[in-house]
């Protein structure tokens, strides 16, 4: 007799995120008020999906230089797009800018801001020098979220501390605030290197397949072995290293596999990416 089939349980769809509260702390959104989002690309959609996700999204306004593409992008979240920049800033109290880098100062320089209002810029590289004459008399935060806003699960950089963009923010993942711009930097390294992890799994699915492995048992295989890798170092009280050599045994395969990497610099190739990204974000936005 064959022995029956086992079920492969999919990876949960981003789609299926639970709905999660909206007032998640003392003053809940209150202490937030009314959000514009100046920028209609691939982040403000992430962030709009997961504040869909907290009950937030009628409180949310959207404006981008193309009006099109500003209503196209709200409209499937439930937020409102305005027709013009200095329109969602007339109407917010907390402001995120999702432009391009380069277009950031410039299209912060063409609106009126006034006291009491904040700034929330996800322009990767784009200094609070550049950014707090540029919005005064608004205050300046510079905010470093990664596409899994969109499941409320981004870790996201805050810098300088700002309670309502931490609290925003915290709808969208773990929040992480960083004393000082150099850390600021350094750390926004890290969201590269999450876009990296998606090209690693990439390669090791196909490489099961063409092993023979079914592509429905690669899939989740490698993505839920990636998964519970953080989710072993987050709850272990171990160091990562300590971790690592606890599968690392004389003689196993873990062992022989790191040592054919190091052989062939792979791992040093990864040291090497992230300095060259860190020296990427010192220089001005392109």
């Amino acid at each position: 007799m064959n022995p029956p089939k086992q079920r492969i349980r999919p990876v949960p769809s981003p789609a299926k995120s639970p709905r999660v509260p909206a007032s998640a702390g003392p003053g809940g959104s209150d202490r937030i008020g009314r959000v514009g989002i100046i920028g209609a690309g691939h982040l403000a959609g992430y962030l709009l999906e997961g504040l869909n996700n907290c009950n937030l999204e009628r409180r949310i306004l959207v404006s981008d230089c193309e009006p099109g593409r500003a209503a196209a992008l709200a409209q499937p979240w439930g937020a409102q797009a305005v027709e013009d920049n200095q329109i969602l800033v007339d109407q917010s109290d907390l402001v995120v800018l999702a432009v391009r880098p380069a277009d950031a100062i410039a299209a912060c320089r063409r609106l009126r801001f006034r006291p009491g209002q904040v700034l929330a810029s996800v322009a990767a590289g784009v200094p609070l020098a550049q950014l707090e004459p540029a919005v005064a008399p608004a205050r300046a935060v510079r905010v470093m979220p990664i596409s899994s806003a969109a499941i409320n699960r981004s870790p996201t950089l805050v810098h300088p501390a700002q309670a309502a963009v931490q609290e925003l923010f915290a709808l969208l993942g773990h929040v992480h605030v960083l004393p000082d711009e150099d850390g600021f930097r350094a750390a926004s390294v890290i969201s590269a290197y999450y876009g990296w992890i998606y090209a690693l799994a990439e390669l090791a699915v196909d490489w099961c397949v063409r092993q023979g492995v079914p592509g429905e048992v690669a899939h989740p295989l490698v993505l839920e072995t990636i998964r519970s890798t953080a989710d072993m170092a987050l709850a272990k009280p171990q160091s990562i290293r300590e971790l690592l050599d606890l599968l690392a045994t004389p003689g196993g395969i873990t062992r022989h596999g790191l040592g054919i990497l190091q052989q062939h610099k792979g791992l040093e190739a990864w040291t090497l990416a992230l300095d060259g990204v860190l020296e990427r974000m010192r220089q001005p936005p392109a």
